[in-house]
């Protein structure tokens, strides 16, 4: 895209206002959402705390309420009958005291006496519950712990406690409270963080107003083995970020206890906690505008004075890259721009005067000086492997006499520039004209091929122009191919970038042999081309230099 100076300084003043200001910007976001991250996590902190708080005073009143329970001379007397239906008598009593929602009573051996609720589920065995067994053995934990049963789809928060008569064990009691969506928004409480509680990774309690459209069984799900590492280690995770229904959350993940599978998903809005971040940005970004605004008219008056000379040599550019060289311009100011307009006047000057040089080489001398520049063109060559084009009009004698020198120089030029263009055509250059001469070098893959491409078309053409000459003009072709050397030649001072040795000789050799209209070549070196060309005579010939004949062969070019 072509962007003036005008431009270039709106762009420029523009990107450092909003670079400046999102620096700062970023800075303030960066710095604010640590904070608040780390708020978060304090949040999180201080409800896992009261969490903990919470069910400790559970367990407290669990213990007391068995420990009294217990002590009961009625309920013990009951437990020591071991009669079910007055034990089960006494459970329903002893409840509306204790207000649980789990109360068994076992006999020594673990067995169920009495369930709340459940007067006919007695008999079953819970000595395997861990609670229990201590119970029944009489252990005791140095270790305050949230121990968890659970019962069907349910999860308690439990107390299990020994039952004494004359110091020996006659049963034991359990206490417990069931978590659902109560405790989760005691838990809760006036806090923007809401608490869903999970047992076997099936919600039992949460603190949403929908808790089974609120998607946070699906983050539990997306989330299980993180789940899996708190349950496996009893330690909660850090807050991280998930979403809830395409809404970002912070999360954090505690277990609830010891002995089954289950913990609390805490979650909380960014959007609810980032809200200052977003005012702050908002602020930020009238502010940007409103500095963007003054640079931009501070901007537009410096460059209109910056650029209008600017636009001037620019104009002057565009019309040397379209190929007018016959252009200046005319310097406006004496700063660095007008010394860079007076430069620019000459380096035109100088490309006309290599554009014309240009016409007077070939491409491969000019591709020479571009591998070159930069450094020291030096006198010397290098041997390489190449193809020769030899080409020479035949009757030019008999053309030029009796016509004028411009009718003459017309013809030589119509025919030595149409040979130039089909040299070129084939990826040949013209190293040198001598006369009506023509001397063409090919390099690189097929270099022969294409050469001989290159002579059938001249050929060719030849015969075109014969229905517009008065007198018939003729060329005569030699090619060749092999080892030259291809370097500069001559005097530091004055050089000539050419092809010289004995594959040059002969091919202008066969050239000199070759009849009008007729291209020569070696019939060894023919045979190893894959072009099918038209062959005419196969001619034993022999060379100045060349100590035995060659086979020559004739290309026919109809």
């Amino acid at each position: 895209m072509k962007l003036n100076i005008q431009t270039k300084l709106f762009i420029t003043l523009a990107g450092l206002t909003i670079i400046i200001l999102g620096g700062v910007l970023f800075l303030v976001t960066n710095t604010l959402t640590k904070k608040i991250e780390e708020k978060v996590i304090s949040d999180f902190n201080n409800t896992q705390g009261v969490f903990k708080k919470t069910q400790s005073l559970v367990y407290e009143r669990l213990d007391e309420s068995s420990y009294l329970i217990g002590e009961n001379s009625t309920f013990k007397a009951n437990v020591g009958l071991n009669d079910a239906a007055s034990v089960y008598f006494s459970v329903e009593e002893f409840a509306q005291f204790a207000m649980v929602d789990l109360f068994i009573v076992t006999d020594p051996d673990g067995k169920v006496l009495a369930r709340l609720d459940e007067p006919k589920n007695y008999g079953d065995d819970l000595s395997n519950k861990s609670t229990v067994y201590k119970a029944i053995n009489g252990i005791e934990d140095s270790i305050l712990t949230t121990e968890l049963w659970g019962l069907g789809a349910d999860i308690f928060q439990i107390v299990s406690k020994p039952i004494y008569a004359s110091e020996s064990i006659i049963g034991t009691i359990t206490l417990g409270t069931l978590f659902s969506d109560v405790e989760a928004k005691q838990l809760k409480g006036e806090s923007n963080i809401d608490i869903s509680i999970f047992y076997n990774d099936q919600l039992v309690g949460s603190s949403f107003e929908n808790p089974r459209r609120s998607g946070i069984q699906r983050l539990v799900r997306k989330n299980k083995a993180a789940i899996d590492t708190v349950i496996e280690f009893s330690t909660p995770t850090p807050a991280f970020i998930d979403t809830l229904k395409g809404i970002e959350q912070f999360v954090f993940i505690s277990p609830l206890g010891v002995g089954e599978r289950a913990y609390y998903v805490a979650t909380i809005p960014t959007s609810a906690e980032l809200s200052i971040i977003k005012s702050i940005q908002k602020n930020i970004f009238i502010t940007a505008a409103i500095f963007l605004l003054i640079t931009l008219i501070f901007a537009f008056f410096l460059g209109k004075n910056f650029s209008r000379p600017i636009l001037k040599l620019a104009d002057g550019m565009d019309k040397v890259k379209a190929g007018n060289l016959d252009i200046s311009v005319a310097p406006s100011t004496k700063d660095e721009i007008g010394r860079l307009t007076q430069t620019f006047n000459e380096m035109v000057n100088g490309l006309r005067e290599r554009l014309h040089l240009t016409k007077y080489v070939g491409s491969h001398t000019l591709e020479m000086v571009q591998q070159s520049s930069g450094s020291d063109v030096a006198l010397g060559g290098t041997r390489q492997n190449l193809t020769v084009l030899f080409s020479d009009i035949r009757g030019f004698t008999a053309f030029s006499e009796n016509r004028d020198p411009e009718d003459v120089i017309n013809m030589l030029n119509r025919y030595l520039g149409f040979q130039a263009e089909i040299v070129a055509k084939f990826d040949g250059s013209v190293d040198k004209y001598v006369g009506d001469e023509m001397f063409a070098l090919f390099t690189g893959e097929n270099s022969t091929e294409r050469a001989l491409n290159c002579a059938i078309e001249i050929q060719k053409r030849v015969i075109e122009e014969h229905k517009t000459d008065p007198v018939p003009i003729y060329i005569g072709i030699g090619i060749n191919y092999g080892p030259v050397i291809l370097g500069n030649m001559g005097a530091m001072d004055r050089m000539d970038y050419t092809a010289l040795g004995s594959t040059v000789n002969l091919g202008a050799r066969l050239c000199s042999s070759a009849k009008p209209g007729k291209i020569l070549i070696r019939k060894d070196l023919l045979d190893q081309q894959t072009i099918n060309v038209k062959r005419g005579d196969l001619l034993l010939m022999a060379f100045k230099g060349i100590t035995q004949k060659l086979k020559i062969v004739e290309v026919l070019s109809a």
